[in-house]
């Protein structure tokens, strides 16, 4: 039988409350997420699910997964969410953590550099599961994928693509079998991503708007392409890398 908690200020609420915090979901390897599509994802991967609260007046809880079930009220479930509305749904869930080379198995990986707008990430993870990519390795100053704002922003995607964090730049040349291909405004010999020569196995490279590349990727053995535009300088990382993708998809 689901147990039910109206207080705020109980001591599991408290806690929980706390994984908007980056590094607190970080120590406890927990991360929330809100509404009943989110829930359905999950349980259609293999994320390992710890609670799931609804909300008090919720009138399909007998299709729900009974175990660890609790009901709250309001109060409860605003103080779990992050975003404005209130959800009917949080799910509390264990993250899943991939070890970079456990993405070596996978021939097109999007390499994310620096990226920490989390609606990029989150367009970006949803751009690389339409468009055939199979694996995502974060590199430096990346947003936390387990922000709730990059779950969102994918869409519904989040959960069918594996990721993991580069712990060092320099281990990437373990990588020397992929072919590395870069965004780059201003290299000469950069192609355009219809015309670029796409090997068995690529990484491609995306940097953030505001710093590029870094030069730790840089220095890795690549290849450069860049879209051409009119009337702009350049397109947000998240447009960009999506029409890359799905040019390039169009020859796996």
């Amino acid at each position: 039988m689901a147990k039910t908690i109206t207080s705020t200020s109980n001591p599991t609420i408290v806690e929980l409350a706390k994984l908007s915090n980056p590094k607190i979901r970080y120590s406890t390897g927990l991360f929330t997420v809100e509404g009943e599509k989110a829930l359905e994802d999950i349980l259609n991967s293999d994320t390992e699910i710890k609670d799931i609260f609804v909300i008090e007046d919720y009138d399909k809880i007998d299709n729900l997964p009974q175990e660890n079930l609790t009901i709250a009220s309001e109060a409860v479930m605003k103080k779990l969410a992050t975003s404005d509305s209130v959800p009917k749904i949080i799910t509390v869930a264990h993250q899943k953590i991939w070890d970079m080379f456990d993405l070596k198995e996978y021939d097109r990986l999007l390499l994310l550099d620096g990226i920490s707008d989390p609606g990029n990430m989150g367009t970006l993870i949803r751009s690389a599961v339409a468009f055939g990519f199979e694996g995502i390795l974060l590199n430096g100053n990346c947003v936390d994928p387990y922000n709730p704002k990059v779950i969102r922003s994918a869409a519904g995607n989040f959960f069918k693509i594996p990721f993991a964090k580069v712990a060092n730049p320099f281990i990437l040349k373990e990588f020397r079998n992929y072919t590395f291909i870069e965004t780059d405004l201003h290299a000469i010999d950069a192609n355009q991503p219809e015309h670029q020569h796409l090997d068995e196995k690529i990484i491609l490279v995306l940097g953030s708007e505001a710093n590029g590349i870094s030069q730790d990727i840089l220095n890795i053995p690549h290849e450069n392409i860049r879209i051409a535009t009119e009337n702009v300088e350049s397109l947000n990382v998240a447009t960009a890398g999506s029409i890359i993708m799905y040019e390039f998809s169009k020859r796996f």
